[in-house]
C-alpha cells in the first residue's frame, strides 16, 4: 500500500472540505440534529486528480525503478492505448509504464490514468489477452473515478475523527485517540469492496471491446490465486486490496459468459506475440 505525502495540494484539499462538512454540520444543527454526512462522494475535480497523480508519479519513481527496455515499454503501451481507447473516460491521458521487479507480483493505477505494471506480474501471464487484462481493471478505476471516492473516504474518515475528538476535549487520553484511528480509518486507503466489482465489470467490458478474450481475466486470476498457494498463502500485494473469494471468480466467470461464444473465440489472445515481446526477455 501506498503512503501518500502530504502535499501543499492535500493540505489546500483538506481545508476545502473541511469547509463542506462544517456547512453540512451547521444544516443539520439548524433542523434540530447533529450528524456528520458528508456531502460528496468525490472531492476530487479531473485537474486535481491529474495533479495529484504527477506528484505521486515522481515518487514512486523515485523508489521504483523504470523498466530500461524501450521496445518493451512501447509494447505494453500499445496494449494500454488499446483498452484506454474503448474507456468512456477521456478526460485524462492514459500512460502506461513497466517497472523492473521481478520478485513483485503486482500492478496499479495513480490518480489520472498513470498506470504501472511489474515484471513479476508480466512473467506469470502467458499470453497478451492476460497482461490486457490486469491492465483493464486497473484502468476501470479510473474510468470508475475511484480514486477521488477512496480520497473522499480517507478525508471523511480524517474529520470525523477531528470532530470526535473535539467533543472530547484536546486533552483526550492517547489510547482514545487511537481507538478513533483504528474505527474510523482502518482500511481506509483501499478501494472498497464495489470499486473493485465495478473495475472487474468495466475491466471486462474494455478487454471485449479492445478486442481481447474476456476469459483472460478470469485465467488471470486463476494464475495469481496459484502463486499465492506457491508462495505458502503469502498474500500477493496485487491482492492486498482485492476480494479474493471463489464468488469473485464466479461473478468474473459470470461476466466473461454474458457474451456470444462466437464473438468471444473471435477476440485474441495472442500468445506467440507475448511469448517474444516478454517472456523470452524475462526469463
Amino acid at each position: 500500500m501506498m503512503t501518500l505525502k502530504v502535499t501543499r495540494w492535500t493540505l489546500l484539499q483538506r481545508r476545502c472540505v473541511m469547509v463542506q462538512l462544517a456547512v453540512a454540520t451547521f444544516s443539520s444543527m439548524l433542523c434540530g440534529c447533529v450528524t456528520l454526512e458528508f456531502p460528496v462522494r468525490n472531492i476530487l475535480t479531473t485537474p486535481e486528480e491529474i495533479e495529484l497523480g504527477r506528484e505521486l508519479v515522481a515518487e514512486i519513481e523515485a523508489k521504483e525503478t523504470v523498466l530500461d527496455d524501450a521496445a518493451m515499454q512501447a509494447y505494453v503501451q500499445h496494449i494500454g492505448r488499446r483498452i484506454a481507447t474503448v474507456s468512456p473516460r477521456q478526460d485524462v491521458a492514459y500512460t502506461f509504464k513497466v517497472i523492473d521487479n521481478p520478485d513483485t507480483v503486482n500492478a496499479f493505477a495513480l490518480p489520472g490514468g498513470f498506470v504501472y505494471v511489474y515484471t513479476g506480474l508480466m512473467k506469470l501471464c502467458t499470453n497478451e489477452a492476460e497482461l490486457a487484462a490486469v491492465i483493464a481493471h486497473e484502468i476501470g478505476h479510473v474510468a470508475g473515478h475511484h480514486h477521488g471516492e477512496m480520497l473522499t473516504r480517507v478525508y471523511r474518515a480524517e474529520l470525523t475523527r477531528d470532530f470526535i475528538l473535539e467533543l472530547l476535549g484536546k486533552d483526550t487520553d492517547k489510547n482514545l485517540q487511537l481507538l478513533a484511528d483504528v474505527i474510523l480509518t482502518g482500511g481506509a486507503m483501499h478501494f472498497s469492496r464495489q470499486n473493485e466489482w465495478e473495475a472487474d465489470q468495466l475491466g471486462i467490458h474494455f478487454l471485449f471491446n479492445g478486442g481481447y478474450r474476456p476469459e483472460a481475466m478470469l485465467s488471470f486470476m486463476q494464475k495469481m490465486l496459484e502463486e499465492e498457494r506457491r508462495r505458502g498463502g503469502v498474500w500477493l500485494p496485487i491482492f492486498s486490496s482485492h476480494p479474493r473469494t471463489a464468488d469473485r471468480l464466479e461473478r468474473l466467470n459470470a461476466l466473461a459468459m454474458q457474451y456470444p461464444p462466437d464473438q468471444r473465440a473471435a477476440r485474441a489472445l495472442h500468445p506467440d506475440r507475448y511469448e517474444k515481446e516478454v517472456l523470452r526477455k524475462l526469463k
